[in-house]
């Protein structure tokens, strides 16, 4: 057990699959008090939540809607009450609607910006009073490679994990008097739920021949890195964006 983790109390968003989960599993490990939070999914949510239990300290398990204002000041209305105080929050949930850009429903439009980027800058807005009331409050945002190097058919995806580098750095400049660190990570395709889901294994074994890495993400790269930002030895870094993508960028 890493002892810089015990006791700490983190609030990861999307956290039922795939990068949140996996986070959230190596935090129980590590001491942590994790509160998970997911969208629609109750059964999965209940399994995650039993799962996790077995492992480590579960704080609660709030459902919300992202994209509504007043979900959000429940996520954080619900720490305030019980905890009084946030060490860590990572804000992971997302969604990926994919459409042509020429025939993208400027409502879908909307519905992703707010859950890829709006939510974020508001949560991290609603929960500065609890982050200052710890000794090492760190804030994660979980983007996408397409954050810099944009996709077809993905405007929308693009668009908000570009924004949500931005707003990190503008988040770790202002949010600095508070010695809050805030910091992106930006992974690549990873074997999720959500992927396994519109992919299949060729589809894999091709991205991973063309990764200079040779392979896929996985979602404890994605959760090692996250675990680091978090860590102390990472006090000196905040503002960055964390590529953890096995080198695709290069190419």
């Amino acid at each position: 057990m890493r002892e810089c983790f015990k006791g700490k109390i983190a609030l990861i968003t999307g956290s039922t699959s795939g990068f949140g989960k996996e986070t959230a599993i190596e935090l129980a490990k590590n001491g942590a008090i994790v509160i998970l939070h997911y969208y629609n999914d109750d059964e999965r949510a209940k399994n995650v939540f039993e799962e996790i239990s077995k492992i480590g300290e579960v704080g609660d398990l709030i459902k919300a809607d992202i994209c509504k204002e007043k979900d959000i000041r429940k996520i954080a209305n619900t720490v305030r009450d019980k905890y009084g105080k946030l060490d860590y929050l990572i804000n992971n949930a997302a969604i990926d609607l994919g459409a042509d850009f020429e025939s993208f429903d400027i409502s879908d439009f909307k519905k992703e910006i707010d859950a890829n980027l709006n939510h974020r800058f508001y949560l991290i807005q609603q929960c500065v009073d609890l982050l200052k009331k710890s000794n090492s409050p760190r804030v994660i945002n979980v983007a996408s490679r397409y954050a810099e190097r944009p996709l077809k058919g993905a405007a929308p995806l693009s668009i908000s994990e570009a924004g949500t580098i931005m707003l990190t750095k503008i988040a770790a400049l202002e949010l600095s008097k508070y010695n809050i660190k805030v910091n992106t990570v930006s992974p690549a395709l990873a074997i999720t739920p959500l992927t396994e889901a519109i992919l299949n294994k060729e589809d894999f074994e091709a991205y991973a021949k063309v990764n200079p890495s040779g392979r896929v993400c996985k979602p404890i790269d994605v959760a090692n890195t996250i675990l680091f930002l978090l860590s102390d030895e990472a006090d000196y870094i905040t503002g960055e964006n964390i590529n953890v993508n096995g080198g695709i960028l290069l190419i």
